[in-house]
Formats: C-alpha cells, structure tokens, sequence
C-alpha cells in the first residue's frame, strides 16, 4: 500500500515562485503542459503481452445486448489478456436437454486464437423448468428441484466443452440485486453446488463467487458463514465485487474492509474487481446513469479505476468493451460507440486510454511495496493518489489529483514532486489518456540522498506518469 504524501505547502509565493506550485485554471493537459512533446506510447496487442492484471468485460452477448461478429477485432489490439464472459443457459438451452453451443463457440475461440483468456460468469436461469431463476440481471436464482438437477447438467457440459480454453469460473452475476429479502442460503447453496460440479469436471479450476453489485459487507458475511460451517471454504478461490462510485477513489475503504473480512475467513482467498465502468454520457442504462459525463471524464475514470487497483494488488476489469443495446436504453459504458444496428461506430477516448495502460503495465511491472514520494501542490496531502512500480528499464510512478469525480476540477496543477529511495536517469512525463510522452528538462532534476525531486511536474484528475523514458514503449 502506498504510504500518505507528505504536503509542504509553500506560502510566501511572492518570493519563491520558482518552486511555488501553482493552480494554472482551464488548462487542458494534452496541449498546454509547458512540457516538449518527443514521443507517443507504442501500444501492443494481447499476443504481444504474456500476462497482465487487465480484463475486459464482454458481456450481455447471452442476451444479444451486444454482438460479438461487430467489435471482435478491436479485441486483440486492447490489449487486456482476459475477458470477461456470461455463460448464458437460456440462449444455450432451449429445448430440454439439448445444447447449442455455436454461439458460444466462436467467441471462446476466436478470443483465445486473440491471445486473450476467457473467463466465465455461470449464469443466468432457464425459463424451460419451473423454479429456473430469471433470465437476465437481478432476476431470482435457481431453486426448483428439476431446474437444479437441469443446472447440474448444464454446468457439467459447459465445463467439459471448455475447459481446454477457461480456469476461472464465476458463479452467477449481482446475486442480491434489489433483493428487498435475504437470499444468503439460497446463494451459498448455488455456490457451494456449482463449485462442486465445476471441481468435479475441472479439479484445477478456480472457482469466483459472490459477483456483488457494491460491496454488501453483512450479506457476504452471511454467506461465507453458511460456507465455512459446510467445511465449504476450499471451494472459494476469488470473490468478486462490482464497486460503482462516482469518483472511482472513493471506494477503497470499503474495499479494504470487504478484504480484511474475507481474508479472516480464509487468507487464501482474493478479491477480485469483476466489474466496473463509467457511462460516456448521461442518461445511461445502468449504474452511474444519473450524472453527467462525456467521452474525456469517462477515460480518466477508466484509468483511475484500473490503476487504483493494481496499487492495491486487485486483479480488475473494465466493465465494458462496447456499448450495450438493452430493452429499454442503451449503456454507454463501452470502450466503443455503437450505431443503433448494434455495428460499431469509432472507438471512444476511453479505448485509446485503456490501450496505452496495458501496453505500460503488463506483470513484468511490480508495486513497489514501501514506495514513498512528497508532493507539493494546490491542494491537500490527500487529494492525491501515487504508487510506484518496479519495471525491467527502470521506475514508472503513476499520479494523479483523486479528491474529486473525474471532470470535476479538470485544471492542471504544476507540483514539485519528490520520489523517495528512487533514480530516474532521464525522467519522462506521460499523459496515460492521450499517450503523449514529454521530456523534462534537466534544470528541473535534481537528485539528493538517493531521492528525485522534479519542480514543474504538470498534475490532474488523469492519471500522469513519472517514469524512466527506457521504461515506456514509444512510438
């Protein structure tokens, strides 16, 4: 975890200005940092990465709400290695017994063909038998006798089908979803089921339960203690959580509070961000739906979001790759911007942000555990979020102002920003969003003690780098 920014505000501005940092109103990161602009980020495909903390989210397909065939080759160029799938029992059986899996074959395939892994959300019920739970999110779990002995079947088939190509399975989606009654049994029963029946087709599987909409402390509790008093436990690899929140930082005490509580059932057991995106306009189906945002707030949520989570060593995925065509409106937490044919229209800002974090952060790039850096700046120690990471071609620390929602106070700052037990031989700036790579000059560099101090440092609510240039693919 990254320890607290030491703030040393400097008041006396009049005398000092060539180390004040200053609050420069309406200027926009990408055209006006005062910095020389000597490179672009060289983005990579999933084939060209071995293994990364990055997944997408590619699903509502079992619905048809979006359709493979249109946005498949924006995949690979992504640049995430795993991509997030709903199984889709109704679409896939629709006469008892008999499974069609054609659907669902092309996309396994062509993911993996992609270098991408799937990973499977088992889900959702089956109107053919009584008892079958919904169909779709929110709607009711399985729990008639025949609909269970048919889940058995299905889940027994699709592991066999699959598991040459997926590992992780997850077991169901938003579970207690506007459940206005306590559904802990009724889950814990499912999950505990599936998982055996997954572990008996897949012994090696890893199995993914809860896929909590926010992050229900009492209700996880009641499930993982009906769990453990069925000697159950070992069944559980990962718990999955979806933490909307309008500014993407604010949700990180809760979550460390959802992962102390898990890990005091059994410290095996890792969370997972399984879900979260933000909408590129208003009036989204969905979370978040009821604020305003354009394409340019969307993309620092993204990285906000993804890099708030590897700074805290949490396995996450963008919630989603396209935009969705629900029944009653469009979601427009897609990466790319769909025509009303469900076709794809361009790629959003979001999906350019997205491609140039995985071709920095893939897991040759590690946290650096007792990281330490001061900042001084416009605002308090805690308006700021840094982590640093070790690279194979030297430090990469990422930065950026998370006191407010992205597009809030979009103003650049220029900080003095000091990077403890830390060498940077020719220290670059980088704009994640829009992949410009900046040189800095020498004159604001100064190394003392073992520690970087960098005067001029342009800061804002996106996430800017510090890193050594050997360090970041250039183009």
């Amino acid at each position: 975890m990254f320890r607290t920014l030491r703030q040393r505000l400097l008041i006396l501005i009049a005398t000092v200005v060539c180390t004040t940092a200053l609050v420069v109103p309406a200027l926009r990161a990408d055209d006006a940092t005062g910095l020389k602009k000597i490179g672009q980020i060289k983005t990579r495909s999933a084939n060209e990465i071995k293994s990364s903390n990055w997944s997408v989210g590619a699903e509502t397909m079992d619905r048809d709400f979006t359709v493979y065939e249109h946005w498949k080759k924006y995949l690979g160029p992504l640049g995430v290695k795993k991509a997030r799938l709903q199984s889709g029992w109704a679409k896939t059986e629709k006469s008892p017994g008999v499974y069609d899996w054609a659907w669902l074959d092309a996309i396994v395939n062509d993911m993996v063909d992609q270098g991408v892994e799937p990973w499977m959300c088992v889900c959702y019920g089956n109107p053919l038998y009584e008892g079958g739970g919904g169909t779709g999110l929110g709607g009711g779990l399985i729990h008639g006798k025949e609909a269970l002995a048919a889940w058995d079947r299905y889940v027994a088939a699709l592991v066999e089908r699959y598991k040459g190509q997926i590992d992780e399975w997850e077991i169901w989606n938003e579970p207690a979803l506007h459940k206005k009654q306590d559904n802990s049994n009724t889950y814990a029963d499912l999950l505990m089921r599936t998982a055996s029946t997954i572990k008996k087709h897949q012994p090696n599987a890893r199995i993914l339960g809860f896929g909590m909409a926010g992050i229900k402390l009492d209700w996880v509790k009641k499930v993982l203690d009906i769990v453990r008093k069925e000697n159950q436990l070992g069944l559980i690899d990962e718990l999955t959580y979806h933490p909307y929140s309008f500014n993407p930082d604010a949700s990180y005490g809760a979550v460390l509070r959802l992962r102390k509580l898990v890990q005091s059932y059994d410290p095996r057991i890792i969370i997972r961000q399984g879900e979260n995106g933000a909408p590129s306009k208003a009036g989204s189906f969905g979370a978040l739906s009821k604020h305003d945002w354009t394409e340019t707030s969307q993309a620092k949520w993204a990285l906000r979001r993804l890099l708030g989570d590897l700074g805290r060593d949490i396995p996450t995925s963008y919630f989603a790759i396209c935009d969705m065509q629900y029944p009653s409106r469009r979601n427009f937490k897609g990466l790319l911007a769909i025509h009303d044919d469900k076709t794809v229209d361009r790629p959003k800002e979001a999906y350019a942000a997205v491609q140039h974090l995985t071709a920095v952060f893939d897991d040759t790039v590690q946290r650096i555990k007792d990281f330490d850096a001061d900042i001084t700046a416009g605002g308090e120690a805690k308006d700021y979020t840094v982590f640093g990471y070790s690279a194979p071609k030297g430090t990469i620390v990422t930065l950026w102002r998370s006191s407010d929602t992205p597009g809030k106070k979009p103003e650049v700052e220029t900080a003095i920003v000091t990077l403890k037990n830390t060498t940077l031989k020719n220290p670059v700036w980088v704009d994640l969003r829009t992949g410009d790579v900046c040189a800095i000059d020498a004159s604001n560099v100064k190394t003392t003690s073992g520690h970087v101090t960098i005067h001029g440092v342009p800061v804002y609510d996106s996430v800017i780098l510090l890193a050594e240039r050997d360090a970041i693919p250039m183009r």
